[in-house]
């Protein structure tokens, strides 16, 4: 196998009570013998920045860049991290998903040099209790947008929002997670493509900040440039955004707002405040302010691509996506290269495993 150079671009904010673990983590699995770590911190009101200079100062990794910016959000953030990688090959990470595969990078990589028409490859991302966060992203289907490895909950062409859906666990998605798959996208958290593909598309869509839907905007991007994207077995990583800092009150400024919050909330009967946060926040996980940014996250991937993810017009997409790689599910040849390609690789491993 050939090593060529990877950057892991690691975006921070406000991780303090789970960059430590995922940084050891990272270090304890990264085997790879030609990579370099960039961190952007985007100006953390906690204490993680001050880890993470420790962590530069321990140079416990051996190409360890910290980059300082003023609060920008993560698709700024990483294009800033990129202007500075020297790697063939990106990898998107988060701040809060620990990597618990060992020798993950060599296993992704290997994926990705095994053909010229790989673009994007992800692994399996769950969360702490472990249900499936995604294994590649499905996007271009009567059911709109979904993480793979869920069933979402409403009908198609009635859809709301997309994390209104049904987690597997690994278990019960069998083969899904088990063998490589061509997918339509790839979640952030944890994905790995080329520099070429980075510098061709002009970086990350900062129309998406602060952050989200940048990451399946970017993979997706590229099969408008004729790339595939793919979902890789055998690396697993557990996102655990119940411990980012900005789920916390940090600042004296939040604490104090937390407790009039508080303060009005027991003077309110339980069965009203339960019917208040059901109606904001509309059978989600996400909080008001999280719910407008998915909505305008929404609207500009419409504006930018010209069908609505929740509830696409199938007619309308494959009249103009039809011929390329966007719409490789509909079109036999290119599914079939796509399973060619996840079949030889499968192969090559045990081929490998054979002649060791």
């Amino acid at each position: 196998m050939t090593y060529p150079s990877v950057s892991l671009l690691l975006p921070n904010r406000d991780n303090e009570r789970i960059i430590d673990l995922t940084l050891e983590r990272l270090l304890e699995h990264t085997t790879y013998p030609n990579f370099e770590l960039i961190v952007i911190d985007d100006a953390s009101t906690d204490d993680g920045l001050s880890i993470l200079r420790r962590w530069r100062d321990e140079r416990r990794f051996d190409n360890f860049t910290l980059l300082e910016r003023e609060h920008s959000g993560v698709a700024r953030s990483l294009n800033a991290g990129a202007e500075v990688a020297s790697g063939d090959l990106l990898v998107q990470l988060d701040g809060d998903a620990t990597v618990e595969s060992p020798a993950w990078l060599e296993r992704m990589v290997s994926f990705h040099q095994s053909d010229d028409r790989v673009g994007v490859v992800t692994p399996l991302v769950t969360f702490e209790d472990g249900r499936i966060h995604a294994a590649g992203i499905n996007i271009v289907s009567e059911k709109g947008m979904h993480d793979r490895g869920t069933r979402p909950k409403e009908p198609a062409g009635q859809r709301t929002f997309h994390s209104i859906a049904e987690r597997m666990t690994p278990k019960e998605a069998g083969s899904l997670v088990t063998e490589p798959a061509e997918v339509d996208s790839s979640l952030g958290v944890h994905m790995l493509f080329s520099r070429e593909i980075y510098d061709e598309l002009g970086g990350y869509d900062e129309g998406f900040s602060p952050v989200w839907f940048e990451d399946l905007d970017l993979a997706l991007s590229s099969r408008r440039l004729g790339y595939k994207v793919f979902f890789v077995p055998g690396v697993h990583i557990v996102h655990r955004p119940n411990l980012r800092g900005d789920r916390t009150a940090h600042s004296l400024g939040r604490r104090m707002a937390k407790r009039v919050r508080s303060g009005v909330a027991t003077a309110v009967p339980e069965r009203l405040r339960r019917k208040v946060r059901e109606a904001e926040q509309k059978d989600t996980a996400y909080r008001p302010h999280e719910l407008r940014r998915v909505q305008h996250h929404y609207e500009h991937f419409r504006e930018k691509w010209g069908w609505d993810l929740m509830n696409p017009d199938m007619d309308t997409l494959l009249e103009r996506y039809g011929d390329t790689e966007v719409c490789w599910a509909y079109d036999p040849a290119r599914r079939e290269a796509g399973e060619e390609i996840a079949a030889a690789w499968t192969a090559s491993l045990t081929l490998d495993a054979g002649s060791s």
